[in-house]
Parts: structure tokens; sequence; C-alpha cells
């Protein structure tokens, strides 16, 4: 074998191993971009879980405010219903009512970011491996250039 056809053949070679390691590349890092997206919606689900246990332990404490309302008004030999035992009532199921709104609120916006997170990083995974296949077929193409002038 002559020595330009050697060249010409390493060359190629060379030009081929180089296309494939960018998209292999390209494919690498839309996995870890997808990975990333998976980890965002899990964190956002984890988040969200969390402001509805807060939305739980309001109305929990609402309903443990209502009772020692109650008890007091009761053990005071005043109605529980009427008066100022009605009025603190109304002001705590107003304030339960509002925390427990405010978590399911949180809650959806916890679950809207991380979707919003997830498709970011999808995106960015996509076009990372078509700008990698992009390189890939210029190398290619520089290669046959290269080729052609041997």
């Amino acid at each position: 074998m002559e020595l330009a056809t050697a060249f010409k053949v390493a060359s190629t070679v060379a030009t081929v191993a180089s296309a494939a390691g960018q998209v292999k590349s390209g494919m690498a890092q839309r996995e870890g971009y997808n990975l990333q997206a998976q980890q965002a919606e899990l964190r956002g689900r984890s988040e969200a879980i969390a402001y509805k246990q807060k939305g739980a332990d309001a109305l929990r404490n609402l309903n443990e405010t209502l009772a020692a309302i109650v008890a007091r008004a009761g053990a005071g030999g005043v109605d529980p219903t009427s008066g100022s035992a009605a009025t603190l009532q109304g002001y705590a199921m107003g304030e339960g009512v509002r925390e427990f709104n405010i978590a399911a609120d949180n809650a959806a916006m916890a679950i809207g970011q991380a979707s919003m997170q997830a498709n970011i990083y999808r995106q960015a995974g996509k076009t990372a491996q078509f700008s990698s296949n992009i390189s890939a077929v210029g190398t290619l193409g520089q290669g046959a250039y290269q080729y052609g002038q041997v």
C-alpha cells in the first residue's frame, strides 16, 4: 500500500471515528438532561407532598382550635354557637381555610414549576443531540473534502 493511500485510509477512519464520537457525546448529553428532568419532576412532587402535608396540618390545627373554643365556652357557661365564641370560631375557620388554600396553591405551583424545568432540560437534551449530529455531519464533510484533496 502506498503512503498516500495509507494516509487516506487513516484519515477516513479518524474522521468516521470522530463523527461517531460526536454523535455518542450528543446522545450522552441528552440522556443526562433527561435524568435531570426526571429529578426535577421528582423534586416537584416531593415539594407538593410537603405542601399538602402543611395543608393537612392546618386543618388539624383548625379542628383543635375549634374544639378548644367550644370546650372553653362550655366550661365557662357560655353558648359556644353565639357571641364571642362564635366570632372566635369564625376567625379560626377563616385562618385555617386560608392556610389550607395557600398550601394547596403552593403544591400546584411546585408541580407546575417542576414540569416547566423538566421540559427545559428535555429541550436542552434534544438541542445538544441535534448540535452533535450537525457537528458530526460537518466532520464527515470536512473529511470527505480532505480525502479528495490528498
